[in-house]
């Protein structure tokens, strides 16, 4: 007699986890792209043959692909999770590892930073595809009401958000991120767009200021999911590194970032995403704020604030401020 399991959530949670790390894996691998554009042969990827039959096979048993002879596609479900894959990368991807050591965190045998970190390269890629696909909308809009020629892209991954940007705009652009892997990958996709005179890409750690080259002939910064980084040494420190970026900035520059804010409830939350990426940040001791606070620490820093919209992307806020002419 077949066992009826819909009233026991532990096996949707056990069903979530696997789901998401065999994508968030293809996705590094490279295959989804591939297996959203024409399908694949798994015998053709040059993968262990028993553990990549296992994973097609279970994709399929959970809906995610369908079988076409030796080719498999994605269903309309699998269609769906590709579009939304950023989540999975930057969850299983970025902080995998880091939560599957939690409990030495707890235990305070291990520190975050020291003997246990994230993937910075998958979050930043993550990040921008959760940007791309859930605050275009917000996004553009805001752009639409400002003018400017260059754009900086604070933590830009993969370097995909930022030339979509400049593509969308006929700006250029210049990317920024920490990650040395990132970066090549970014350059390599710059040049693959056609790009590449005009679109820079700059490893540096982009939370000295004053070691961002090229600010100066920037008239708008993109920082998304980025200033919590900062704020994670204090406030003061990010009213400090929001004044250098004002000062370092050409009158009339607009930043525009997107975070995070808190969960609006304590206990027995509805919302999406919020809690679990406050969890994950909480790992290195960041907290989050709202889109109101947001607005008065640039304005403390010498901003002036023109806009705090809501996104499509559970908890986000946009934050879009100004550099005063005078």
């Amino acid at each position: 007699m077949t066992q009826h399991t819909t009233d026991r959530p532990v096996f949707e949670i056990m069903r979530a986890y696997t789901t998401c790390a065999v994508l968030s894996a293809l996705e590094k691998l490279g295959v989804l792209d591939q297996l959203a554009e024409h399908g694949v042969v798994p015998a053709e990827l040059g993968h262990e043959e028993f553990l990549s039959a296992a994973t097609w096979r279970y994709l399929s048993e959970r809906g995610v692909v369908r079988a076409e002879g030796e080719r498999y596609v994605l269903t309309d479900t699998g269609r769906d999770l590709y579009r939304e894959r950023g989540y999975l990368l930057w969850l299983a991807g970025g902080y995998g590892d880091a939560l599957n050591t939690l409990d030495t965190l707890l235990a305070k045998e291990r520190k975050f930073g020291a003997d246990v970190e994230r993937d910075l390269r998958w979050v930043a890629v993550g990040s921008a595809l959760i940007g791309a696909a859930d605050l275009r909308t917000e996004l553009m809009d805001i752009l639409h009401s400002i003018e400017f020629d260059t754009i900086a892209d604070i933590g830009c991954g993969n370097g995909h958000f930022l030339i979509d940007l400049c593509r969308a705009t006929d700006a250029d652009g210049v990317g920024y991120d920490i990650s040395p892997a990132s970066c090549a990958e970014a350059r390599q996709e710059v040049a693959e767009a056609g790009l590449a005179d005009r679109i820079g890409i700059v490893e540096v750690d982009a939370t000295d200021v004053d070691n961002v080259p090229r600010l100066e002939e920037v008239q708008l910064v993109i920082a998304f999911f980025f200033m919590h980084e900062v704020l994670e040494h204090g406030h003061d420190t990010l009213v400090h590194y929001l004044s250098g970026l004002c000062r370092r900035l050409p009158p009339g520059a607009h930043v525009l970032t997107a975070e995070i804010a808190p969960p609006e409830r304590s206990e027995n939350t509805a919302e999406y995403f919020s809690p679990e990426y406050v969890y994950t940040q909480a790992l290195m001791s960041q907290h989050m704020m709202s889109g109101e606070d947001w607005g008065e620490a640039f304005t403390k820093a010498g901003f002036e604030v023109a806009r705090i919209v809501p996104g499509r992307l559970p908890g986000s806020r946009l934050v879009l401020v100004r550099k005063p002419l005078s």
